[in-house]
This record gives C-alpha cells, sequence and structure tokens, in this order.
C-alpha cells in the first residue's frame, strides 16, 4: 500500500472546515489567551503579594517578600521609570551610615558655600545627614502617600531623608523636596 498525499476523509472534513473558518477552535483559544495576558494588569505598586506573577504578568514587577505580605515594586527604578502612584526610592542600610555630614556643604563646588569633606570618596552625603556607601544602595518603586491611612495595614507613610531613605531625582529637574512612602512599621 502506498500512502496518499491527500489527506483521509474525516481529517479532510476537519481542515476544510477550520478553512472555512477564519480562527478556528485554536486561533479563537489564543485570541482568547493574549487578551487575557493583555488586560490582567496584576497588582499596584504597594500592594500585597507571594509571587511576582501576582504583581505583574509581564514580568515588569516583581514581589519583595522580605517585606510584611509582601510588597509589589519595581526593584532598580530611575527618577521617571516608576508608574504615577509611586516614586523610586534609594536605600541605604542604615546600619552602615557613618559619620555624619551636612548634605548642603559636603564637596560643595559652589565658590560662595564652604565645601566640607567628611565623606570618602565611595560614599554620598545623605539628606539625613550621614555619610553611606555608594555601592549598597538599593532602587525600588516605592507607594507614595500622604499620611498612614494611604498605606495598607502593617505599613506607615515615611517620609525619605530618614533610616538610610533618600528620593531618586532628575539631575536637570533638581531635587523634588521630601517624598513620602508606604513602609513597613517596625
Amino acid at each position: 500500500m502506498t500512502r496518499s498525499s491527500r489527506p483521509s476523509g474525516a481529517l479532510r472534513t476537519v481542515l476544510d472546515r477550520a478553512r472555512r473558518r477564519p480562527l478556528g477552535l485554536l486561533g479563537t483559544l489564543g485570541l482568547l489567551g493574549a487578551w487575557a495576558v493583555s488586560t490582567a494588569c496584576g497588582h499596584a505598586v504597594g500592594d500585597a503579594c507571594a509571587a511576582n506573577v501576582e504583581c505583574s504578568p509581564l514580568g515588569d514587577r516583581i514581589c519583595d517578600t522580605a517585606q510584611r505580605g509582601g510588597y509589589c515594586t519595581v526593584e532598580g527604578c530611575g527618577a521617571t521609570s516608576c508608574p504615577n502612584e509611586a516614586a523610586c526610592i534609594r536605600f541605604f542600610p542604615a546600619q552602615f551610615l557613618s559619620v555624619a555630614c551636612d548634605p548642603r556643604t559636603e564637596d560643595a563646588v559652589d565658590p560662595k558655600v564652604k565645601a566640607t569633606n567628611h565623606c570618602t570618596p565611595d560614599e554620598i552625603c545623605l539628606d539625613s545627614g550621614r555619610c553611606a556607601q555608594r555601592g549598597l544602595e538599593r532602587r525600588f518603586c516605592m507607594l507614595k502617600c500622604d499620611a498612614d491611612s494611604d498605606c495598607r495595614s502593617g505599613y506607615e507613610c515615611r517620609r525619605t531623608g530618614t533610616g538610610g531613605a533618600e528620593v531618586t531625582f532628575d539631575a536637570d529637574e533638581g531635587r523634588p523636596g521630601e517624598v513620602r512612602f508606604c513602609a513597613q512599621r517596625p
């Protein structure tokens, strides 16, 4: 027996029907799946989570499980890369904040300001007035707030410039001043 290059009767019927229906069953299921993924936005920055996929099925947000109940965020953010409800906060471990410094005068280049040099070249003078090692900086998008009631249970509205938390800013636009964000209560 030789194999025919033409499909059998039953298969031929299925193929004919698929040709008449532009999408067919698999195409329809594929479109439904793509629609579900594109419309699933995940959780917002600051929401509780247990896994990264809960924060974003697209992989553009992570779940920081080191925070109580998890915290949807973006790691390694820049001054303008966070969603509108969030701000990019730079964190420096509080236990490694070294000597006191004055952020207004540390390494000042303005001839009208008497420059101070309390921080080493590998440190930055934080707004809180302490030197911190640049290499220990971590950046995360954090939910902005005005009061504790804007944050979920177990979290408080904390201001930058405390505990090693500093706002990230675009040098061209200047410092935005104090920013408040939802952080886990100590």
